[in-house]
């Protein structure tokens, strides 16, 4: 009779109306189970407790990742507004698509794992997937008992192993149980072991050979920040043995040459070119690439101390690849010299001196500091010194020192082949500080096999660790990259940049990722279908189905995509496309806009000007009439006539400047963001370049800045047009009351006699025909109205690469 009862109260608590607002009685009555009347009291008293209407259990559901429930109670709820139930299920999607990105990364981590160890693992990522789409927290105890269950055969697996290294090192006479390995190659096993790289370990006690297990098996450097003793103080002790305590052992060199670099480091405050020489000569023994006597080296006397050249940093096998040339600049500081050495080098180098600290750079640059603490700790290692100081030096440089500077190069150095590339990339991120063998995995997971997002990803995770160093965690950084909305919306562009031009290849794809999970094959009719679901009544009457047959077929040109045609696409399974999916509907609709707007144009042969994102638009930044335009441009019910109408009488207006305010407070780095789209799309062969800090505010106001922008891009564009690679970049620079905005081109360069240049900045001045010659002229003025100037920099400090003209903007900080 109680399960009859339980019965009743259960189907009455279905169909009750109130239920809505009453979480957990939702998520009970959903799992289909008999709950007793006990149980049913406690859920509705929490309720009761929590005292939220229905709006607020909906989004409580989503948070948690009651996908199912919420479904389910949507469509049966009548309590909410239209508008409300819009919003929940837009909520709802994201938050789809942010849990399945999770159960993704982390079933891509433990299978990792498990292949690292070389142990047995099941997991049915289908289920999961299909799990995740009804319930996240059935998805995380599912997730968790199989970590657990993983979790316990390595910790057997490592036992296992651990015990057959430790009787190889008795065997061997190189293992103590109280000091435990006796060398660093053990010690380095050791490392492996706790990395979970089980099958490397294997493989070396198999064959007693390398299995090239990466950076993970060298130990890091141990840091003066876990350290009783100061630099100056084991110096001291290397220098008189009168003053060694017990603990120099702990200090002692590994042989005569680490004797010998820190008696020439000391001598270098004699401040003479034998002493410079005599500390590189030094410096080029201990990376064992000189003769054992004495290797030849040449010192220079430059401004603040002397510059040699060396051999051997990247002479290690596994490092070589990052400059296979292997020769390093090493300047050798006065010893008074306390600041970092601006040269004009090639490539980035390394300074040493008596004053230089390695710890007072903020940021990354083309000077790397080998100061006493470093040099203390590798003289006293037995192996790896190239690599450990190759961590020192690489934590510092730039991280094109480790890419090449670009995506073509980047490519070139990881190679095609995926063990290869997993491979470099674990001693890219090692090198140069960026994390650990989870970042990785992450950057693998999250990147797919496209070079672009792996350089873009890279150089935000060097971002990332000079501004938040003590904040995050690589690993953290990689997976939450979508919280950063700029980071965001330059990636979403960098995926999309081959389609850039084409509304029906960008309708094609956002609606293939909202018919599917990528990494399935989705067809033109599951395309179709989910483009017209989203668009409802908006959707063209023809259904644009010839134009997005010939934009799937585009969909081939972009990397994260194994295969594309005329009838279906498959993507890859990236985390990077798991969370553009959740913004797939939103997407699509605006490439349906556009792609109607397009083919409306064409047929009423009335092609517009100007569109509303035109690059040309800012240009006329401080005209009163771009409001009128920008408006009806932004309301869907315009007329095309009205548009061009209006486009027209901005394009016909005054070329001269007009009489409006330009002080006001502006961001170079968010504007140059903003204006980048809209430059690739009116220049798409031209790459443009930016380089700039987080945030530059500047003393100039929004309309006045981008108008400065649109000219000296415009004229960088324009003079590289048609010339081999054409490259367009701006750098932004802080340099103390002001921003310094250097751009430059890939052009020809200037025509004008060497000194002469300034005249480029006259009124009507132009080798580009009439009505030109005012865009400099407008700048400049816009400049010196708020205190700041634009100039010519002069031919003979040019860039290597960039041989055009070198414009340079000063702007006064806000």
């Amino acid at each position: 009779m109680t399960n009859e009862t339980d019965t009743f109260l259960t189907e009455a608590l279905a169909l009750w109306s109130g239920r809505f607002r009453f979480p957990g009685l939702l998520v009970a009555l959903s799992d289909g189970r008999v709950t007793s009347p006990e149980d049913l009291a406690l859920l509705g008293l929490e309720g009761i407790a929590a005292d939220g209407n229905e709006y607020q259990t909906f989004l409580g559901l989503i948070s948690t990742g009651e996908f199912q429930v919420v479904e389910e109670a949507l469509a049966e709820c009548q309590s909410l507004e239209t508008a409300q139930i819009d919003e929940l299920r837009t909520r709802l999607r994201r938050r789809r698509a942010e849990c399945l990105q999770n159960l993704l990364g982390t079933v891509q981590q433990l299978l990792d794992r498990a292949g690292a160890a070389e142990v047995d693992f099941d997991l049915d990522r289908g289920a999961l997937i299909a799990l995740c789409e009804r319930s996240w927290p059935q998805v995380q105890e599912r997730l968790q008992a199989k970590e657990d269950a993983l979790r316990d055969s390595l910790r057997e697996k490592r036992a296992t192993l651990r015990a057959r290294c430790e009787e190889a090192a008795r065997r061997a006479g190189e293992w103590d149980g109280a000091l435990g390995w006796q060398s660093d190659a053990l010690r380095g096993v050791s490392t492996l072991l706790e990395a979970g790289q089980l099958r490397a370990v294997e493989l070396l006690l198999a064959s007693g050979a390398s299995p090239r297990p990466g950076p993970e098996s060298v130990p890091p450097l141990r840091g003066w920040s876990h350290v009783a003793e100061s630099p100056s103080e084991v110096m001291q002790w290397h220098l008189n043995a009168a003053l060694r305590p017990r603990t120099y052992e702990r200090w002692a060199p590994a042989d005569q040459r680490g004797q010998e670099l820190l008696e020439a480091f000391e001598a270098l405050g004699d401040n003479t070119e034998a002493a410079a020489a005599q500390f590189a000569r030094a410096l080029a023994r201990l990376l064992g690439t000189g003769p054992e006597e004495s290797p030849a080296v040449s010192v220079h006397r430059v401004d603040g101390g002397y510059l040699a050249t060396i051999t051997g940093v990247f002479a290690e096998a596994e490092i070589s690849r990052f400059r296979p040339a292997d020769r390093a600049e090493l300047f050798i500081a006065d010893p008074e010299t306390r600041e970092r050495p601006e040269l004009s080098l090639q490539q980035p180098y390394i300074a040493v001196g008596r004053s230089l600290s390695a710890a007072d750079a903020p940021e990354r640059g083309a000077c790397a500091v080998l100061d006493l603490g470093h040099l203390v700790e590798l003289v006293t290692l037995r192996s790896h010194v190239r690599l450990q100081l190759l961590r020192v030096l690489g934590r510092q440089w730039p991280l094109a020192a480790f890419t090449g500077g670009s995506v073509a190069s980047l490519e070139t150095l990881i190679g095609s082949e995926p063990g290869e590339r997993w491979h470099v990339l674990r001693w890219i991120i090692d090198l140069a500080g960026l994390g650990d063998l989870t970042t990785a995995d992450a950057l693998a997971f999250q990147v797919g096999d496209d070079p672009a997002l792996l350089h873009l990803f890279l150089e935000f995770l060097a971002r990332k660790k000079r501004v938040e160093r003590s904040q995050s965690s690589a690993y953290d950084d990689v997976r939450g990259w979508s919280k950063d909305p700029q980071f965001a919306r330059t990636v979403e562009k960098v995926v999309l940049s081959p389609i850039a031009d084409s509304p029906a290849a960008q309708v094609a794809f956002w609606a293939a990722l909202s018919a599917a999970v990528p990494g399935q094959t989705v067809t033109l009719d599951e395309i179709l279908l989910s483009a017209a679901t989203i668009a409802g009544d908006e959707m063209a009457d023809n259904g644009h189905v010839s134009e997005i047959r010939r934009g799937l077929a585009r969909l081939e040109a972009l990397p994260l995509v194994v295969r594309a045609g005329e009838e279906e696409v498959h993507f890859d399974r990236c985390g990077v496309l798991l969370v553009l999916a959740g913004e797939a509907d939103r997407k699509v609709q605006d490439a349906l806009f556009r792609l109607t707007e397009e083919a409306t144009a064409a047929r009423e042969g009335n092609g517009r000007p100007l569109s509303s994102g035109d690059w040309r638009l800012y240009r006329h930044a401080l005209r009163p009439e771009l409001r009128r335009y920008r408006e009806l441009a932004d309301t869907p019910t315009t007329k095309p006539e009205e548009l061009t109408a209006a486009a027209n009488e901005l394009i016909a207006g005054s070329t001269e400047l007009p009489a409006a305010p330009v002080d006001g407070v502006s961001d170079v780095t968010a504007t140059l963001g903003e204006m980048e789209e809209s430059f690739a799309a009116h220049y798409p062969e031209i790459k443009l370049q930016i380089h700039a800090p987080d945030s530059s505010p500047v003393a100039v106001s929004a309309q006045s800045l981008q108008v400065i922008l649109y000219e000296l891009l415009t004229n960088a564009a324009e003079a590289c047009t048609g010339h081999g690679e054409q490259t367009v970049r701006a750098t932004v620079t802080p340099l103390g009351t002001e921003f310094v905005v250097d751009v430059q081109d890939s052009g020809p360069g200037l025509t004008y006699v060497e000194g002469t240049e300034h005249v480029v900045f006259r009124k009507r001045e132009s080798s580009r025909g009439p009505d030109r010659g005012l865009g400099l002229y407008n700048a400049r003025r816009l400049a010196r109205g708020v205190d700041g100037d634009l100039s010519v920099r002069s031919r003979a400090l040019g860039h290597p690469v960039l041989r055009g003209a070198h414009f340079q903007l000063l702007l006064p900080r806000a």
